[in-house]
């Protein structure tokens, strides 16, 4: 996802705009009030409050504050209403009013709390996907409660946006626990997972791209070879006139929950339709039917390249009321295809290769907590340890160890101890770096690890024994005993994979009762990917000689013997005779 400059746009279904990106001037015309209940004379806080225009088009919007109060500067003299709505209940509209230039108007509401119900709502088998429903179809009704729903999210995150710059009782904190996983294409299964925790009073924790570029150049963008960028639709998209004059809408049945409802919208006109063009969004938007309110969104792509079209591409968007009528997006995720090219057969054309999808990034967060400002409830951890080395069983001293993906690292002292304190609360792979590993040619010892607020955690790592290391050089894991010779082959060209290295060595044996006969021996195996090389338990205190050739080119190199346990690195350079 990527974010954007925010755009400004009335519509007639969404109000993109509010008072606090009014001109105010000095003659401004003002309208206020305060919402109450009918019932009772309670405030009712968080209600969506518009100023409409004499022909029923919204001018300006915004959430009533916690008293229930509002205010609107009106762009010009004239005659005007407003319109009350509430997620799940009735909306109510006041009888117009003229307002005159210069003037102040307080215009106090009494709502009713009649409810809405979706119980009602019949999918039937004609499910026509309609472009801009009209009123009074179940369609409409379903997208009336879930426009509520999105403009509140909208208007949220804007006046907390906008509550930064001045002390604001309305303001509140939040924690977010931000995630990115690779999981298995099929299975869903976790290959990968990283988790970190932030707090501020960030209330979106994404924002798409500008509907009118989505439009014109759709949901990815980029090449799936050399990199692409997926998009999703957050609140402001699916309000806007460009989502709903290009998706039609249409009810749909869960298969899973009674209690829910579905409004699936699609693209009403994808031009290229089933080969490579532009990638448009299609999903659902799910209600509750006995309180109207709007539950989870899901979404997928439609026209993704062929090579791209996998299962469980796409994403979901959770909403969630806060207590005082304010909407935020409670958790949401996108997933998208990470894919390889393969050769189809050695030494193919690249037009020959095949893409093939080795896992499915997914990227996304959740909300921990809803605080007030100045409430500071995440604090730092500290991972501490020792690092040894299990080879000779002493402590390692000015090792590196990090935490895969940050800055957070330490090295180690003298008696091998390290200590990475202020790190934020999350789940982090340690790992070390150390020039013993890098001249064994063998990866370094990792963990996944979680941190949680304040803790003090303690790590431990080791180099692996001989026996670990040795599996993954060898064919097979060799007793700590053994010796191993490992190293890597280099041509002119570099590196050099696929080339014979062989060990030889000679071995006397008597023969009869007074002669003696040299019999020769020898190991060999075949350079890998880099280069690299190992011959594994080799015979200790026997003198060795070391070969490596590919066509005319080759090396010879004697050894000394080596000694029992003993990894030694011997980098060879093939040369012509």
């Amino acid at each position: 996802m990527r974010g954007s400059v925010a755009r400004c746009n009335v519509t007639r279904w969404a109000f993109a705009c509010t008072a606090l990106l009014a001109a105010h001037v000095a003659s401004a015309q003002t309208v206020s009030g305060r919402v109450i209940a009918k019932a009772d004379g309670a405030a009712v806080p968080g209600a969506i409050v518009a100023l409409v225009d004499s022909s029923g088009r919204p001018v300006m919007m915004r959430l009533a504050q916690d008293s229930g109060t509002f205010s609107f500067d009106a762009p010009s003299e004239g005659r005007y209403a407003v319109r009350v709505e509430r997620v799940g209940f009735r909306s109510s509209t006041t009888a117009t009013f003229l307002v005159r230039r210069g003037a102040t108007i307080d215009l106090p509401i009494k709502i009713a709390g009649e409810s809405v119900s979706l119980r009602a709502v019949v999918v039937n088998a004609d499910r026509r996907c309609l472009v801009r429903p009209q009123e009074g179809v179940a369609t409409a009704q379903l997208w009336s409660e879930a426009r509520k729903a999105l403009s509140a999210t909208q208007l949220t995150a804007m006046a907390q946006a906008a509550a930064k710059t001045r002390r604001d009782p309305h303001r509140f904190a939040v924690r977010w626990r931000t995630f990115r996983r690779d999981l298995e294409p099929r299975t869903l299964d976790v290959l990968h997972n990283e988790q970190f925790e932030l707090e501020g009073e960030t209330v979106t924790p994404f924002v798409s791209a500008n509907a009118d570029s989505l439009a014109r150049d759709g949901y990815m963008t980029g090449d799936l070879d050399k990199g692409s960028t997926f998009y999703a639709p957050d609140a402001n998209i699916l309000l806007s006139d460009g989502f709903l004059d290009t998706h039609c809408f249409r009810l749909q049945a869960s298969d899973l929950r009674d209690d829910l409802i579905g409004l699936a919208f699609e693209p009403v006109n994808l031009t290229n339709a089933g080969r490579p063009g532009r990638v448009d969004v299609h999903g659902v938007l799910w209600l509750d039917r006995a309180t109207a309110e709007l539950r989870y969104m899901e979404y997928g792509y439609v026209n993704l390249p062929f090579e791209a079209r996998v299962p469980h591409v796409g994403g979901q968007l959770e909403f969630r009321p806060l207590p005082d009528g304010r909407w935020i997006v409670w958790r949401w995720y996108i997933r998208m295809p990470g894919l390889v090219r393969r050769r189809a057969i050695a030494n193919s054309q690249p037009s020959d290769w095949h893409t093939e999808v080795v896992r499915i990034q997914e990227e996304g967060a959740e909300l921990l907590e809803v605080m007030p400002v100045g409430t500071r409830r995440s604090a730092r951890a500290t991972l501490r340890g020792v690092v040894i080395d299990s080879l000779s069983g002493r402590p390692m001293a000015g090792v590196r160890v990090f935490l895969s993906g940050t800055s957070a690292a330490a090295i180690t002292q003298p008696d091998g101890s390290y200590a990475i304190d202020s790190v934020p609360p999350g789940t982090y792979v340690a790992s070390i770096v150390a020039p013993q590993l890098d001249s064994l040619l063998v990866d370094p010892p990792f963990r996944q690890l979680t941190l949680s607020a304040g803790e003090d955690k303690r790590v431990d790592l080791a180099v692996p024994s001989l026996h670990t290391l040795s599996a993954q050089v060898c064919a097979s894991p060799v007793a700590d005993s053994s010796s191993v010779i490992l190293g890597v082959v280099h041509d002119s060209a570099g590196s050099a994979p696929g080339v014979l290295v062989r060990a030889e060595w000679s071995y006397i044996e008597k023969v009869g009762t007074d002669r003696l006969r040299t019999q020769p021996i020898w190991s060999e195996t075949m350079t890998r990917s880099g280069g690299r090389y190992a011959l594994c338990d080799l015979p200790r205190e026997t003198r060795l000689t070391v070969r490596a050739g590919r066509g005319s080119r080759g090396v010879v190199s004697p050894q000394r013997p080596v000694t029992p346990g003993e990894w030694r690195r011997v980098d060879l350079t093939l040369r012509r005779p």
